[in-house]
């Protein structure tokens, strides 16, 4: 059994859909990404693995450099002894290609569970747009 999960940010670890109904342009914006309100029991979760030794990657799609270093820094508040190297922030293509190891991939994109299982993967897909949904 792999010990190793990659979490999603927006939509799974912090509340972006809530957020982007209220401002369309918060993905361009670092403070705006920076401070998305947590799903706690998430964040919570992902946090006991890491302290259990389980591998956990964020590996989340930024919409320039200014929403990719605001989720840096959304990482350093909640997620503060994840590893810079199990950060993966991609600005295109498809997750599942971004992989450093197998692993279980938690996503609220059905096309991401889908690429991720179409390669072989398990992934868990959460439908968080417009409410809030926590594992």
């Amino acid at each position: 059994m792999t010990k190793t999960f990659y979490w999603d940010m927006d939509g799974v670890l912090a509340d972006f859909h809530t957020a982007y109904a209220q401002d369309h342009t918060v993905a361009l914006k670092r403070d705006a990404m920076a401070n998305l309100a947590p799903f706690t029991a998430n964040v919570n979760l992902l946090n006991s693995l890491m302290a259990q030794g389980i591998t956990c990657y964020i590996l989340t799609k930024a919409a320039n450099a200014d929403g990719a270093q605001g989720k840096i820094d959304w990482l350093k508040k909640y997620i503060p002894t994840i590893d810079i190297d199990h950060i993966i922030i991609i600005t295109k293509g498809r997750k599942v290609d971004h992989m450093k190891e197998e692993g279980i991939l938690i996503d609220d994109d059905a096309t991401n569970c889908k690429q991720w299982n179409k390669a072989g993967y398990t992934s868990i897909y959460l439908e968080t747009k417009g409410q809030r949904v926590e594992l």
